[in-house]
């Protein structure tokens, strides 16, 4: 082998370093962000539970049908995170997994978009 030969197997090895370590920050980061959207919802959850401990908001079919959207937010993120693992166990790469995993943010995010929306206009309003 001589040295230009040497060279371009070096520079391959690299992109494949790059792009193993991109693939692997890519799957992280979903993964992180499923949990977050977990977290927030509950902690929305935690905030309704001590309003209506401290009396300011009454305990009615609206609180509960936004704490039920809530724990979809967080059912969805949890599945989410669930199909990340499965995906990976079966050996598929994350860019495989990306638009199911869209789609489950998607909803999850939509579901505490809901809970937030019903529960300030059914609740806090009137």
């Amino acid at each position: 082998m001589d040295s230009l030969e040497i060279e371009k197997k070096t520079e391959l090895d690299s992109v494949q370093q790059n792009k193993i370590k991109n693939e692997t920050l890519t799957t992280e980061l979903h993964f992180d962000l499923l949990k977050q959207y977990a977290w927030l919802s509950s902690a929305a959850i935690g905030a309704i539970v001590v309003l209506v401990q401290l009396k300011a908001v009454e305990a009615s079919r609206d609180l509960y049908i936004s704490l039920g959207f809530f724990v979809a937010s967080i059912i969805m993120s949890i599945m989410g995170q669930d199909h990340i693992i499965d995906s990976l166990l079966k050996g598929k790469r994350i860019y495989d997994a990306s638009k199911v995993l869209k789609l489950i943010r998607w909803i999850s995010m939509m579901c505490f978009g809901i809970g937030v929306g019903y529960l300030s206009a059914n609740v806090f309003v009137l």
